[in-house]
């Protein structure tokens, strides 16, 4: 939700209090019997209004936060993607390298989409990756084999060197393998970034980072959307009510100035 689109929201639910504030004028030509009716009204305006205005600006909430956090954020958000092995990936990096809020972009590991691995071959599998110096970790599984690398730069060096060895030493063909990127970029870019890996085709995996952290947490514990009404109703049950003693108060006060002023007169 943009920002003219949260103002016209909060707008709408404003004049929809105006309604129900004027609902409340009216009591006294009513009658008091009415007056709970007129209070009922009151509450499902408000309600109706927050489900339909305040709920919607409520779920956005957590951006709104996040990008204000991103304002005096000192630290990167980090974009991690998949990119398929046969592009080119210095290319690739290169060219987010030179997007706007970039700070670094690293090729830190791949996943490998294999053919059927027997458990009896995954023990030489996984002796052929500790004996790789430049493997920090791995992940074998029956069709895949994921690895992070202590080096960002040997991604395709060293996912070409265990294709090899997987075909001709241990008798498993390789389908597709994805290079993982993760893309360091300032929060307060982190939209522009993200926008354009998307439309360039990237699938990003995951957004970390302090701000998301802050989304994500926030997110996770948004009250449900009738609560929200209730609350709402509540607040429409009150602008009702101060529309009902409008008219007393104004009558009141215009008594006592009148008294005020007579007083006045007769101590004169």
């Amino acid at each position: 939700m943009d920002l003219i689109t949260g103002i016209i929201f909060l707008i709408l639910f404003i004049i929809i209090m105006v309604f129900a504030f004027s609902m409340g004028l009216l009591s006294p030509y009513v009658g008091r019997k009415e007056i709970v009716s007129i209070v009922v009204i009151g509450f499902v305006l408000g309600a109706i209004g927050g489900y339909f205005f305040i709920y919607p600006m409520y779920e956005e909430s957590p951006y709104v936060v996040g990008n204000f956090q991103g304002l005096f954020s000192m630290d990167d958000e980090v974009i991690n993607l998949n990119i398929p092995s046969t592009s080119n990936i210095t290319d690739i990096t290169n060219k987010i390298k030179n997007l706007k809020g970039v700070h670094s972009v690293t090729t830190n590991g791949f996943e490998l989409k294999t053919g059927f691995i027997k458990n009896s071959t995954k023990d030489a599998v996984e002796y052929h990756l500790k004996s790789d110096s430049e493997i920090e970790s791995y992940k074998i599984t029956n069709n895949s084999i994921s690895v992070d690398l202590k080096n960002d730069a040997s991604s395709t060096t060293t996912l070409g060197s265990l294709v090899t060895w997987l075909s001709n030493e241990a008798g498993i063909g390789s389908e597709f393998a994805f290079v993982h990127i993760k893309v360091s970029v300032n929060p307060n870019d982190l939209v522009d970034v993200r926008d354009y890996l998307k439309e360039e085709g990237f699938t990003i995996i995951s957004i970390e980072g302090p701000v998301q952290n802050t989304i994500h947490y926030l997110k996770d514990n948004l009250l449900p959307d009738y609560i929200i009404m209730i609350i709402t109703g509540i607040i429409g049950v009150a602008v009702t009510i101060a529309g009902v003693f409008v008219e007393p108060l104004t009558k009141f006060a215009r008594r006592f100035k009148k008294k005020s002023v007579n007083r006045r007169s007769r101590r004169r």
